[in-house]
């Protein structure tokens, strides 16, 4: 049985990082480096420090901390965190709790790419890696974590489940 992943700003920020590139904007990729700053400060992050050279590198760790999501297998999922920890040379660190934590980083894309993969860490080990989805709404493939009781949610909003669910009807119709 899955358990919902606690409340944790670090998963709230990767999951609004992710979602800066999405298929129902124009252009989908809204990912910069001032929107990077606020949304860090948004979920009560300290500051990442970024600069303008730090974009391409942001968007290479957003693409995968998306592959977290986009993976069904735990053990894949497993693999892609254990890649970013590895490519970012991650230390493990006890801290409190306790619990060990993934720490380090020698520039600022580095620890960012370390703590945000440190919460979906955290979420997987915690029993949550089912509830690391993508959304079931074609073409969007946003990024969400399911924290209903029944564990059944297909879409990113509502936006996508209405349009999904107009688009079932219109087809039932024709």
């Amino acid at each position: 049985m899955s358990s919902v992943p606690a409340t944790d700003p670090w998963l709230g920020f990767v999951l609004d990082l992710c979602n800066t590139y999405d298929l129902l904007e124009d252009p989908p990729d809204q990912l910069t480096i001032p929107l990077a700053t606020r949304l860090a400060a948004h979920h009560e992050l300290a500051d990442p420090g970024l600069t303008a050279t730090d974009l391409e590198p942001v968007r290479a760790v957003r693409n995968r901390l998306y592959g977290v999501f986009a993976e069904a297998a735990e053990d894949a999922q497993y693999g892609v965190l254990n890649d970013i920890f590895t490519s970012y040379a991650a230390q493990p660190r006890l801290i409190a709790g306790p619990r060990l934590a993934a720490t380090g980083g020698a520039d600022p894309v580095a620890r960012l790419a370390i703590s945000a993969a440190d919460a979906l860490a955290r979420a997987v080990a915690d029993g949550a890696a089912d509830r690391l989805r993508t959304c079931a709404g074609d073409p969007c493939r946003c990024v969400y974590v399911d924290r209903t009781k029944a564990n059944r949610r297909r879409y990113c909003c509502e936006l996508c489940n209405d349009r999904m669910a107009s688009a079932a009807y219109r087809s039932r119709k024709s």
